[in-house]
């Protein structure tokens, strides 16, 4: 499978210690050159440290995609729109972005968007992590995580763990 991420998604999951989760899921993670950029340039060693793995690739998206992304009339920053033009050039399996209009974009083109909260949930289903609220804990106490008090509750309802 295809997955194509943004850079806050896979630094976040790098602050916590779960981007094995990624692999785990997806086997191969792909990011464009300057989300690649943004990870080597962060403040953290950890998030830094997500390009040394092997299963992380970095790709150029086309300028043909790059135009698709900008005629959608939203405004992005350099690698939400790189990201969302590789997603749509590879046709993805799956685009990993939590940005709201990004996401709406993303649907707009077809795409499968999926967020962190997202990947906790299937970590959970394939028995990779015992608990979505220790993860989601740790999301908001060391990466700064933002999650409504409501869907923390019906997120932990769903999973049987409230």
């Amino acid at each position: 499978m295809t997955l194509v991420s943004d850079t806050s998604s896979l630094g976040s999951l790098a602050l916590i210690d779960y981007l094995w989760l990624l692999e785990a899921i997806y086997g191969t993670v792909v990011v464009s050159e300057v989300v690649a950029r943004e990870l080597a340039t962060a403040q953290n060693a950890r998030i830094q440290a997500v390009l040394s793995v092997d299963w992380v690739q970095v790709q150029v998206p086309g300028e043909g995609a790059i135009a698709t992304i900008q005629k959608q009339g939203q405004q992005f920053n350099l690698g939400d729109t790189h990201t969302l033009a590789l997603a749509l050039q590879l046709n993805a399996d799956e685009l990993l972005i939590n940005e709201r209009r990004g996401r709406q974009v993303a649907q707009d083109l077809g795409l499968s968007v999926i967020g962190i909260v997202g990947i906790i949930l299937i970590a959970k289903q394939r028995a990779l992590i015992p608990s979505v609220r220790r993860v989601m804990d740790t999301l908001v106490e060391l990466a700064g995580f933002r999650i409504s008090h409501q869907l923390y509750q019906k997120i932990l309802k769903f999973v049987n763990e409230i």
